[in-house]
């Protein structure tokens, strides 16, 4: 009996699967036989275009995280910077104590080194503190830097969560499409074998793994043609 796919197999393996198939169906000339077998087109055709859109997802999760990534890289820096100022000032000011009194006695590291989507709660409490700052005070003009960039760093966040979950739902839209094809190519070798006989069904299907027909998947079993029995 010819090798069926497998739940296991690929999406690649399925598709190369296909391929085969419906050109081995041609070889024949058995008209039948092909009018059954192209029944996989459009199954296929539906497969290729769900793997198109999840590689697509995950390329979108890769971008949002790396502007994720960046926008949190440039709120670090602001903390920073507002540190720097206010260490400055209070060299400048003995006693001022504004350094502990926006940063709440913590070192900046505290702040940037927290998990990045804590960094924008974090910040928006710096920023309440904030206003008891002197109103001269260099550091109070990027209190409303900070609440823009912490902002910036929570639409980041949730364009991750967004392209996350649509990469999630177009991979299983990826396995709903195989086991489509799966399904179709078992028939068409069912059916094939019904309207046109066992050999031309025999010889409508490609050899797709060595050994059993229950073999493991692996993308790169075909059968060695160099082989001798």
């Amino acid at each position: 009996m010819a090798q069926m796919l497998l739940k296991t197999d690929s999406a690649a393996k399925v598709e190369r699967a296909v391929r085969r198939h419906l050109r081995l169906a041609k070889r024949t000339g058995n008209a039948k036989a092909v009018e059954l077998a192209e029944r996989i087109v459009a199954p296929a055709a539906a497969q290729t275009s769900a793997t198109a859109a999840a590689a697509t997802a995950r390329e979108g999760v890769e971008d949002t995280f790396d502007d994720w990534s960046k926008t949190d890289a440039a709120l670090d820096r602001l903390i920073k910077r507002g540190h720097r100022r206010c260490v400055d000032f209070d060299a400048d000011h003995p006693g001022a104590g504004t350094a502990p009194l926006l940063f709440g006695g913590e070192p900046p590291s505290a702040i940037t080194n927290a998990r990045r989507e804590d960094e924008p709660d974090i910040v928006a409490k710096l920023v309440a503190r904030g206003a008891k700052l002197p109103a001269d005070h260099p550091a109070t003009p990027l209190l409303a830097e900070l609440t823009t960039a912490a902002q910036a760093s929570r639409t980041a966040e949730r364009a991750w969560i967004d392209a996350h979950q649509n990469a999630e739902a177009t991979a299983g839209a990826v396995e709903v499409a195989r086991l489509a094809v799966i399904g179709q190519y078992r028939d068409n070798f069912i059916d094939i074998g019904r309207a046109a006989g066992a050999d031309v069904a025999e010889a409508c299907f490609p050899t797709l793994r060595r050994g059993g027909s229950g073999a493991g998947d692996d993308s790169n079993d075909v059968e060695d043609p160099t082989k001798t029995t």
